[in-house]
């Protein structure tokens, strides 16, 4: 057998993914040892070498044709894993064609290409061995061959026939399962899949085989599945063994993240399912079940209005950590917490911290009075973790409710439980979104500011006063030079510069960054300050989405600015700056409606961001992508 292999090529000529290929003849032996151990060692060195983080090699292709006559041999150890490594050397051209010629030197992407392209064809040589596998007799390698003939789904109908009649003959659960996928896979973008064997396999009595025909059904995009379907999804996903595990086809994400990443375009299925796995009753299921309801919130609109509910049973668990996950999770859900308030209540006084913390955040985030007491109260002795930024944002509508316990804390800056030194900044974070509801507190920020504490921060809340606080800039102007570090520096400037509109005195201190290109908080405090901006306008980078944003809300001026505002829109925090900006163009803006429109319109969570932030960011950038949709469209006072 050695000679055989070492003969298959010369080796010393050729490469892999370390150099030379001379040694790779032994590693070859060693995948087809009689010890399983070494070889599976050697099958994890192919994995290295002839195939190497999605490159193939010009070593690769010999070596595959010594890969089929091992796993053609039935002594051969491993063969599932064999055969995942042929699919994998089959599939490296695909993520390759996506690449950028810069991305590579040497060699060059084209020489990539060509080897990927050449070690594919030496796979696609041996789908005749792939077939014969489908009667072997090891139902391991029953199952796996499907993964590798759905690499060519040109092969159909020569693929798909042999798979079916094999699929209805299978004994054996996984293999069976395993078949289905191939079908599904291989006929995904066919104009005619055959759905109506597919349903007939999703009446199968194996619940891996129902659950891979619902698989196969989605992929070849049947819109909606039945309760039937969706709960052999949602069993085989609760399952405690599946003749599934180990497969090839889920040896990425397991089991359940195979079953999921199948639905990942599917809203209703998702939202089915996550719903469904919060009714299990093991505990650490539970505990999955429950971060997997979510990032579907965090996935899809409907979410939070979905899942919220059902997260909300889960709050009476005698269960700590289920508890503690699940109002973690709750918090995030945005403006939707409204729904559940009643269940959290309860909770503010749980001896938990981080239960009784996220608690109070949660409802903070949705405005409930009933959590001004535990507020008020952790100002006073901090002890729960939570974000007192987000909590108290939440909370400006009871501003007049929270002045007494905030001015007591300004006085005396506590260390939070959840942000140790940062709290006083977090606190004023969320001062700085109540406007004028702060303006009580202008001589408790100028004190602070007098006291050194937490500058940047607090005077980001006195800019958010703006002219009202002009009693701190004498204050703020002490705070600018380079001695005081650039962040309080310019921070206290842009803070001037807010307060009075006049931009002279501050752009002696910005006029660098802002030179240097606008970041998303720059081009934000930029486009707040409207006409006042105008002194700024000489020094920034017209060519970028962020200066033509504040250059069409400061002078109107379309002509200059609206091609780059078009490509600028998209779910982010310089992206609706432009949306705002095409708002007021009006008409003249329709080249933008697509884009426009699917922020407004889309199934889908398009905001990114700090995770306890996403879902409420969403909805703030939907609302306006609907009133700038109104705008252009001549459509306005049109409601969600």
């Amino acid at each position: 057998m050695s000679g055989r292999f070492r003969d298959a090529a010369d080796w010393a000529g050729l490469t892999h993914a370390y150099g030379a290929a001379t040694t790779l003849p032994d590693t070859l032996e060693k995948a087809g040892s009689a010890d399983p151990a070494v070889a599976e060692r050697a099958l994890y060195d192919l994995s290295g070498t002839i195939y190497h983080q999605g490159w193939v090699y010009p070593a690769t292709v010999p070596a595959v044709a010594v890969l089929f006559d091992l796993v053609s041999s039935h002594g051969t150890h491993h063969r599932p894993g064999i055969i995942g490594l042929l699919s994998d050397i089959a599939g490296a051209v695909w993520d390759l064609e996506e690449h950028d010629e810069d991305e590579y030197d040497e060699p060059d992407l084209a020489t990539v290409l060509e080897w990927a392209r050449e070690a594919r064809a030496a796979v696609e040589a041996g789908v005749p061995t792939l077939l014969s596998l489908l009667d072997d007799g090891d139902p391991a390698v029953r199952a796996a061959a499907p993964v590798a003939l759905a690499d060519f789904p040109d092969h159909d109908p020569d693929l798909v026939r042999p798979l079916r009649e094999k699929a209805e003959a299978e004994e054996d659960a996984g293999a069976a399962a395993s078949m289905v996928l191939g079908v599904g896979d291989i006929c995904a973008d066919r104009d005619d899949p055959p759905l109506g064997w597919l349903r007939e396999r999703a009446a199968d009595p194996r619940r891996e085989v129902r659950a891979a025909a619902a698989v196969a059904l989605v992929w070849c995009h049947v819109d909606g599945l039945d309760d039937d379907l969706l709960d052999a999804v949602t069993a085989e996903i609760q399952a405690d063994e599946s003749a599934l595990d180990g497969q090839l086809w889920v040896r990425d994400g397991g089991r359940t993240g195979f079953l999921t990443a199948a639905l990942s375009e599917h809203p209703a299925p998702q939202l089915r399912l996550a719903r469904n796995a919060l009714a299990v009753t093991d505990a650490e299921k539970r505990l999955d079940a429950v971060h997997r309801a979510g990032e579907v919130m965090r996935t899809w609109r409907a979410g939070p209005a979905e899942l919220l509910l059902p997260l909300a049973e889960l709050l009476t668990s005698d269960e700590n950590e289920v508890v503690r996950e699940t109002v973690w999770e709750i918090k995030q859900g945005g403006p939707d917490i409204t729904l559940v308030a009643d269940r959290l209540v309860p909770l503010l006084d749980d001896t938990d911290d981080l239960v009784a913390g996220s608690a109070l955040e949660a409802l903070a985030r949705a405005g409930d009075a009933r959590c001004v007491p535990a507020l008020a109260a952790d100002l006073a002795d901090p002890r729960l973790s939570f974000d007192p930024a987000a909590a108290l944002d939440g909370m400006k509508e009871h501003a007049d409710a929270l002045l007494g316990p905030v001015r007591e804390f300004l006085a005396d800056p506590k260390k939070g439980t959840g942000f140790a030194g940062n709290h006083l900044a977090r606190v004023m974070a969320g001062l700085a979104a109540w406007g004028d509801r702060a303006l009580p507190l202008l001589p408790d920020m100028i004190s602070l500011l007098e006291r050194r504490k937490a500058v940047p921060a607090v005077a980001q809340a006195l800019a958010a006063l703006g002219p009202a606080a002009s009693d701190a800039v004498p204050v703020l102007r002490r705070h600018l030079g380079r001695k005081h570090g650039p962040q309080v520096s310019q921070n206290a400037a842009w803070a001037i510069w807010q307060i009075t509109g006049d931009g002279e005195e501050p752009l002696r201190f910005l006029s660098g960054p802002l030179r240097s290109g606008l970041d998303d908080e720059d081009a934000e405090r930029l486009f707040a300050l409207g006409a006042a901006a105008e002194p700024a306008l000489p020094l920034l980078d017209d060519t970028t989405p962020e200066a033509a944003a504040v250059i069409q809300h400061v002078t109107g001026d379309t002509a200059r600015t609206l091609p780059l505002l078009v490509d600028a829109v998209s779910a982010t925090p310089t992206g609706m700056l432009a949306v705002q900006c095409l708002g007021e163009i009006g008409a003249d803006a329709a080249p933008a409606l697509p884009g426009i429109r699917e922020i407004a319109t889309s199934p889908r969570v398009l905001a990114g961001g700090r995770s306890t932030d996403v879902i409420a960011t969403d909805r703030a950038y939907q609302a306006t992508a609907e009133t700038a949709l109104a705008r252009i469209t001549g459509a306005e006072g049109t409601s969600r």
